[in-house]
C-alpha cells in the first residue's frame, strides 16, 4: 500500500517540471537584472578578482600562467608572473574559458553564475523530487530562487551545482531517494569525480564533501551495517587526494612554508577581520547575514518549523491511528545540515566579511520553511481547505516582497565608487598598454601577511597598467624622465590633516611644472563608497608659465 509521500507525489508529478521551468525563468530574470554593471557592488573584490584571473588566462595563455591564478596586467605583463596560489586553481580556469566564450566584460561571469544557478536549481529539484512530495519540492525551489543571497550572489558558479550532483548520486548510492534510479557503478564514477573537482574549485567543496562523508559513516553507524568498501573509499579518497593536491600546490608556491600556511588558516579558523574574536559579535554578524541573505520571513518559518513544528510531525498519525513520522518530516536532515555547520564553524573568521559564506545553509533553510509553510497549510486544512490555500498565498506573497527588498539592498550597497571606475577607464584609454602609471597612493590590497599583497582587484580590472608609487618631487621627476609614466595621479585631499598639507604643496610644486586635470569628488551616501578628488598631472607635457 503507498505512504503518504507516494499519494501526495502522484497528484503534483505531471507538472513538476513544467513548474521547474518556470522556476529556472524567474531565477534567470531575478540574475540578469542590470548584468552589465561595473565592478562597484558589495563584494566588488572579490568579483573583480575572479574576473581578473581569468583575464589574465586569456590576455597572457597558459604559457605564461600555466595554468595558475596570476595577478598580470599590461602588455607585455611582468616577465615575472604573480602567482595567487592560497586558493584552489581550477576555478579561474573554467571562469576564462566562460569568458572565451561570453567576451572579457564584466557580464561574462554573470551569465555563467546564471547558467549554473538554474543547473543547481535543478539538480535541487531532482534531490528534493525523491525525497519530499513535489509540492513541497517546488516551494522549497521557489524560496531557493528568491534568496537575496542567491539573486545577488548567485551560486558561486561551478563549485554548488557539482556538490549538489555529488549529494544526488550519494542519496542515490544508499538508496535513499523514493523515484531515484537504479544505484550504478557510473553513479560512484560520477561521485568520486564530483568529489574531487569541487576541492580543485573551491575550499568550499571540502565542507561538502566532510559533510557527506561524517553523514554515511553515522548512517552505518546508526542502521548497524558494515560500510560498503567501495563507497566510503571514495568518500575519502577522491576529496583527501583533491585536498592534497591543493596543499601541494598552495606550499610549492610559498616554498615549502609550512607556518605560513599554519597561520593563514589559523586567521580564517579565528577571528578573521574582526579585531578580537568574540562568540557573542560573532553570532550577532552571523544572524545580520542570515535576516539579509534569506529574509526574516523564511528564518521565522524554518525556525518554527525546526522547533514547535516538530511538535505537529511527531504527534501525526495514521490512518489506523498509530504515531509516524508524516510527509512533513525533514527529509535527510544532517546531510543538508552539515556542510553549512562545517563551513561556518572550521572556518568561523571567513564569515565576518562574507555573507555569501552562509550559502551551503540555502538548501537546508529553503525547505525547512517550505515544511513550515506546509505545516500551517495542514492545520489551516481542518479548519478550512480554502482557508489553507489562502495562507500559502499569503506566505509566498510575503516572502517574494521581502526577498526582492533583501535584493535591492544589496543591489544599491558599493564598495567601490563609480567615479573610480570612470578614472581608471580614462586613464586605461590614455595609457598604452606597455606604459605604466605613476601614482602617489601604491593601489596594493595586502589583507594578511600570509597571503600575496596585489593591486586592488577593481583598480586591476578597469585600469590594466603597472602602477608604481612616488610621494615625493624628486621621485616623480626621475620617474617622468623614464618616458615610462605619461601621467601622475594624485588625491588632492586626504583623511587626515598632515597629508592633506603635504599634498596640497606637492600639488602646487606639480602645477609649476606639468598640465593638470582635475576630477571631482564622489560623495558617496549612506552604503554607498566615496572617493576623494583626485589630479592627473601629464608628465609629458611641456612646464607650464605658472
Amino acid at each position: 500500500m503507498k505512504d503518504i509521500n507516494s499519494l501526495e507525489k502522484n497528484k503534483f508529478n505531471g507538472y513538476f517540471w513544467v513548474f521547474g521551468g518556470l522556476l529556472g525563468i524567474l531565477l534567470i530574470s531575478i540574475m540578469a537584472r542590470d548584468i552589465n554593471r561595473p565592478f562597484i557592488g558589495l563584494h566588488s573584490l572579490g568579483h573583480a578578482h575572479d574576473a581578473w584571473v581569468a583575464r589574465s588566462h586569456l590576455n597572457y595563455g597558459l604559457g605564461y600562467t600555466k595554468g595558475f591564478n596570476t595577478f598580470a596586467v599590461g602588455r607585455p605583463p611582468a616577465e615575472k608572473p604573480s602567482l595567487y596560489l592560497n586558493h584552489p586553481q581550477l576555478f579561474a580556469l573554467f571562469d576564462a574559458a566562460a569568458m572565451a566564450v561570453f567576451g572579457v566584460n564584466e557580464r561574462a561571469l554573470r551569465i555563467a553564475d546564471i547558467i549554473l544557478a538554474v543547473a543547481s536549481l535543478a539538480i535541487f529539484l531532482k534531490i528534493l523530487k525523491g525525497l519530499v512530495d513535489h509540492q513541497i519540492a517546488i516551494l522549497a525551489a521557489l524560496l531557493f530562487a528568491l534568496f537575496p543571497l542567491t539573486g545577488y550572489f548567485g551560486v558561486g558558479r561551478w563549485m554548488f551545482p557539482l556538490s549538489l550532483w555529488a549529494i544526488w548520486c550519494y542519496l542515490v548510492l544508499i538508496g535513499a531517494l523514493e523515484d531515484g534510479p537504479k544505484a550504478t557503478g557510473f553513479h560512484k564514477l560520477y561521485l568520486a569525480v564530483s568529489l574531487f573537482l569541487i576541492l580543485q574549485l573551491s575550499w568550499e567543496g571540502f565542507f561538502y564533501a566532510l559533510g557527506i562523508g561524517v553523514h554515511y559513516v553515522f548512517r552505518c553507524i546508526r542502521h548497524r551495517q558494515f560500510p560498503d568498501k567501495l563507497l566510503l573509499a571514495i568518500l575519502v579518497i577522491a576529496p583527501l587526494s583533491s585536498l592534497i593536491l591543493d596543499f601541494v600546490i598552495l606550499l610549492s608556491g610559498h616554498n615549502w612554508d609550512f607556518q605560513r600556511i599554519i597561520e593563514l588558516y589559523k586567521w580564517r579558523a579565528g577571528k578573521g577581520e574582526m579585531e578580537e574574536f568574540k562568540w557573542g559579535n560573532w553570532f550577532a554578524r552571523f544572524w545580520e547575514f542570515a535576516v539579509m541573505n534569506f529574509t526574516l520571513p523564511v528564518l521565522i518559518l524554518a525556525i518554527g518549523y525546526l522547533t514547535i513544528g516538530q511538535l505537529y510531525v511527531f504527534a501525526s498519525k495514521d490512518s489506523k491511528g498509530e504515531k509516524k513520522i508524516t510527509s512533513r518530516r525533514f527529509p535527510q536532515f544532517w546531510l543538508f545540515l552539515l556542510p553549512g555547520v562545517f563551513q561556518l564553524f572550521l572556518l568561523k573568521g571567513t564569515l565576518w566579511m562574507h555573507h555569501y559564506w552562509e550559502r551551503p545553509l540555502a538548501p537546508f533553510i529553503a525547505i525547512a520553511a517550505a515544511l513550515g509553510i506546509a505545516v500551517i497549510a495542514d492545520i489551516l486544512t481542518k479548519v478550512r481547505p480554502m482557508l489553507a490555500r489562502i495562507g500559502i498565498v499569503v506566505f509566498v506573497l510575503i516572502i517574494t516582497i521581502s526577498c526582492a527588498v533583501g535584493l535591492n539592498h544589496y543591489r544599491n550597497i558599493s564598495h567601490f565608487s563609480p567615479a573610480k571606475v570612470k578614472l581608471f577607464k580614462m586613464l586605461s584609454e590614455r595609457i598604452p598598454p606597455d606604459k605604466e602609471l605613476l601614482s602617489f597612493e601604491s593601489w596594493i590590497f595586502n589583507q594578511h601577511n600570509a597571503k600575496e599583497p596585489s593591486y586592488r582587484s577593481e583598480v586591476a580590472w578597469y585600469l590594466d597598467r603597472e602602477i608604481v608609487q612616488a610621494t615625493t618631487l624628486p621621485e616623480i621627476e626621475k620617474y617622468a624622465r623614464t618616458g615610462r609614466f605619461p601621467y601622475y595621479l594624485m588625491p588632492r585631499t586626504y583623511y587626515n590633516r598632515e597629508t592633506s598639507e603635504y599634498l596640497a604643496k606637492l600639488s602646487n610644486e606639480l602645477q609649476q611644472r606639468y598640465k593638470m586635470t582635475y576630477i571631482p569628488p564622489d560623495p558617496g551616501g549612506p552604503g554607498k563608497a566615496s572617493m576623494l578628488p583626485y589630479l592627473i598631472f601629464d608628465l609629458s607635457s611641456a612646464p607650464s608659465d605658472k
